[in-house]
Parts: structure tokens; C-alpha cells; sequence
């Protein structure tokens, strides 16, 4: 016997699309969420960045000024250096700027490892490595 087929979705069909809909929503609005907040966080990288530039522009001129054997990090205010070349500008809060000097890569003296590491809502590490020429 042949029964009449009905055209359309069962009650339980309906509620299956309701709830998968909903997790793919609710899904949908969780990476929303956090794209939202990620501009913020970018901003500080940036920041962070930027504050680690700055402090390997105040120890690289070093090098020159002062010769490889005596070029040093200026772990002080670079305001109080003494010398105009030398920008003075503070640190944001929420950041912290550290700096050091190795005296040496992998055991050869001829090169010397500049790493400065800005801490903060965002990590930034700058390495530059110097030579004795």
C-alpha cells in the first residue's frame, strides 16, 4: 500500500535546525568577540615594538661614539646622558624596557649581542648583533 507523502519538515527536523543554528551562532559571536578585542592588542604590540626600537636607537650610536671594547648599555635615564643625540622619553605604563649587552657570540669576542625586551600586556624581544670592524 502506498501512503500520501506530505511535502515539508517533521517537528523534530525543525528542532535539530533550531539547535544547530544556535551553536553556529553562538560560535559565530564567540570569534566576533574576540576580533573586537584584538585591535587593542595589537595596539600595545605595537607599542611594545616601538619602545624596543627606541631603546636599541639609544645603544647601537654607542658603538660608534664610543669604539666596540668600550660601548656599554646605558641602563640609566637616557636623559641624564648628557648628550642631545639622545632622545628623553618615558615609559608607558603597563611596560617595562630592559636591555643588555653579551660580551661575546657563541664564545667569539669579535661580536657582541644587543637584546632589549619590553614586558608588558605585550612581549617584544629586539636582538642586534655587533661587530668589531
Amino acid at each position: 500500500m502506498n501512503s500520501l507523502r506530505q511535502n515539508g519538515f517533521s517537528f523534530i527536523e525543525l528542532i535539530i535546525f533550531i539547535l544547530v543554528t544556535s551553536i553556529l551562532a553562538t560560535a559565530l559571536f564567540a570569534a566576533f568577540s574576540s576580533a573586537l578585542r584584538g585591535p587593542a592588542q595589537a595596539s600595545d604590540a605595537i607599542q611594545a615594538t616601538q619602545l624596543a626600537v627606541e631603546r636599541m636607537e639609544l645603544i647601537l650610536p654607542q658603538r660608534q661614539a664610543l669604539g666596540f671594547a668600550a660601548f656599554s648599555d646605558p641602563n640609566a635615564d637616557p636623559c641624564k646622558m648628557g648628550s642631545p643625540q639622545f632622545a628623553c622619553s618615558s615609559i608607558p605604563a603597563g611596560f617595562n624596557v630592559n636591555s643588555s649587552i653579551a660580551p661575546d657570540w657563541a664564545g667569539d669576542t669579535d661580536y657582541k649581542v644587543v637584546t632589549v625586551t619590553v614586558t608588558g600586556t605585550t612581549n617584544v624581544t629586539l636582538t642586534a648583533l655587533v661587530a668589531d670592524y
